[in-house]
């Protein structure tokens, strides 16, 4: 719970230095040696002691209601996803979460396969790239199912690999700052969720490596549901294509990961997919 009490206080810090006075509507001090807004303002933004904000956001803040949350949240203009965040750091229970699938069962690449010819693969929350069809290989580029282990992950992928940044169309510095942004704020999310999960400090810690995810990780955003679930992919053979990204939640025992089917939005990019898939 400590390590959450830290979280909890990095990601206000963070917040509260990404907000000018000027935009919450407070008068600019005189002198200021530091970013952002002050402990104080926040504070009364949200209706509660700068001393009880102050032990919050050095993590020593025991015993956070969900309502000083939910002001905290509001003070400092989060958007659910923070919101919600925020609430799983700060949760006492202990939720029984399945551990993410690291195999594909018979029955889910018999499934992958009866999909095709729409593009599916198998992700768990490390973002490991378990399994996909082929349909999936002909839209990359790419075969992942042949790749090192070490290298099937989706933001692996992206900020390494130059197939997969063409297939995701990553033309430019600023488009991979934005797509490892985004997925950065996925694997933060996945973290509150997780507490104590070696496999996924692990994994952070070897993608902050790379300046990329570093300069991302440190902006503390967090990602929840995706904010649009079409998607525009370089296909490898057949050029630009727009898709509809499905997610079908995949169980078995003690395992869980999920299934992403994509969709082309119209009859003829279809049979097209067909026409090149065995």
């Amino acid at each position: 719970m400590d390590d959450n009490l830290q979280l909890i206080g990095d990601f206000l810090r963070r917040k509260r230095e990404s907000l000018s006075p000027e935009m919450m509507g407070l008068p600019k001090p005189a002198r200021s040696r530091t970013p952002g807004l002050r402990r104080e303002d926040v504070a009364s933004l949200a209706g509660i002691s700068s001393v009880w904000y102050s032990k919050i956001e050095r993590g020593k803040a025991e015993g956070i209601s969900p309502g000083v949350l939910s002001a905290l949240g509001e003070a400092l203009q989060l958007n659910p996803s923070e919101q919600n965040y925020l609430h799983t750091l700060a949760s006492r229970k202990q939720i029984n979460i399945k551990a993410p699938c690291s195999r594909t069962s018979e029955e889910t690449e018999r499934l992958l396969k009866l999909i095709n010819p729409l593009p599916a693969m198998l992700i768990n929350d490390y973002f490991d790239i378990i399994n996909t069809n082929e349909s999936f290989s002909h839209l990359c580029g790419l075969d992942v199912n042949s790749l090192p282990q070490e290298e099937r992950n989706y933001i692996w992928l992206t900020m390494t690999n130059l197939q997969w940044q063409q297939y995701l169309q990553i033309d430019s510095e600023a488009d991979l700052v934005t797509h490892v942004t985004r997925q950065a704020g996925f694997m933060r999310n996945t973290m509150a969720s997780r507490p104590n999960d070696h496999r996924l400090q692990t994994l952070v810690s070897r993608f902050v490596a790379q300046p990329v995810f570093a300069a991302a990780w440190g902006k503390n955003t967090v990602q929840q549901c995706p904010e649009s679930m079409l998607y525009t992919f370089h296909h490898a053979r057949l050029g630009e294509m727009v898709f509809k990204k499905q997610i079908w939640i995949n169980g078995y025992g003690e395992a869980t990961g999920r299934m992403n089917v994509y969709h082309p939005q119209n009859e003829i990019d279809y049979q097209r997919l067909a026409g090149i898939t065995g």
